[in-house]
């Protein structure tokens, strides 16, 4: 939401100036159309008058003559201005589209890199370790069932199929595909030009060229940081997942020592008891597993930010 604020920010500021520059334009036209019809008027006027007029009437015209002089020189000090204003607000329209510009193409690739790479990683983050866990409890009940009634093999079988067959990948692509309209990408922003201009690429004339140079200059200084930053959060990452993923795929689900001494529900209970629920390693690698995951989660928001 925040980009797209600043995004329609921007776009408004190019709206205003580019029509701040059209109406200097306009303007511009109109100072240029009162001087041709004033220097017009002049040159009519001074060709009508003849030389053979009384000295009363020759002093009235060298008066009208200065009075329209001074007229065409009030319009062109007009013309000047307008022409420097209409400069002035070409140039602040040219930045404010190239800047649009900038932010257009920001915009799309942050919304590119949130559908496409950082849903991918929230959904990872949200669903580690679930088919490992899931994986573990479901081997757990298989090696109980198994040694307390032989008669359900077949039943059992087919549980166990299902559980070799759990794929997280497999079922984070489904997911996704089931819900793609939530998982797709929207359509990129196009530029929406203003007032007819139709120049939708950036700008490198003079006035702002330099600018340009600097401006990219300091985004691939910011990039080459933001590469380098990124690459340490992704080896952290890597390493933490890698922690993590060795906790939750531990290969504890066989209880077949419970089952030692009698194969009755209460022995079960007793040995498990007794046995695998109060080896000390059990708590101490579940407070490990906790701090590891919050860890991961810490370094993943770091890095979706």
């Amino acid at each position: 939401m925040k980009v797209l604020n600043e995004l329609y920010s921007v776009m408004k500021t190019y709206h205003m100036y580019n029509a701040d520059s059209i109406s200097a334009q306009s303007k511009l036209k109109e100072a240029e159309k009162q001087e041709e019809k004033q220097i017009g008027k002049s040159v009519k006027q001074e060709d009508r008058q003849t030389p053979r007029s009384p000295d009363s009437s020759s002093n009235v015209r060298i008066e009208e003559k200065h009075v329209r002089r001074s007229s065409v020189k009030k319009i062109e000090k007009m013309k000047e201005k307008r022409q420097a204003k209409y400069t002035e607000n070409k140039l602040k329209a040219i930045k404010a589209r190239n800047e649009y510009l900038l932010a257009l193409e920001a915009t799309n690739a942050s919304v590119f890199k949130y559908y496409i790479h950082d849903l991918s990683d929230l959904i990872d983050c949200c669903d580690l370790g679930y088919h490992a866990s899931l994986n573990r409890a479901l081997r757990t009940f298989l090696s109980a069932e198994l040694n307390l009634e032989q008669s359900k093999h077949e039943g059992l079988d087919a549980i166990e199929n299902a559980v070799e067959n759990l794929d997280a990948t497999s079922d984070k692509q489904r997911l996704m595909e089931m819900y793609n309209n939530v998982f797709c990408p929207p359509m990129k922003f196009e530029f929406q030009p203003h007032m007819g201009d139709m120049a939708s690429q950036l700008c490198a004339q003079q006035p702002v060229q330099s600018e340009l140079v600097q401006r990219c200059q300091q985004l691939q200084s910011r990039l080459s940081t933001l590469k380098i930053e990124n690459e340490e959060v992704k080896k952290t990452m890597e390493a933490t997942l890698q922690t993590i993923q060795d906790i939750v795929t531990v290969e504890d689900f066989d209880v077949s020592d419970c089952f030692q001494y009698s194969n009755s529900m209460e022995s079960v209970k007793s040995t498990v008891s007794e046995t695998f629920m109060s080896k000390p390693s059990i708590a101490k690698r579940r407070a490990n597993q906790q701090e590891t995951e919050q860890f991961y989660f810490t370094v993943g928001g770091f890095s979706g930010s």
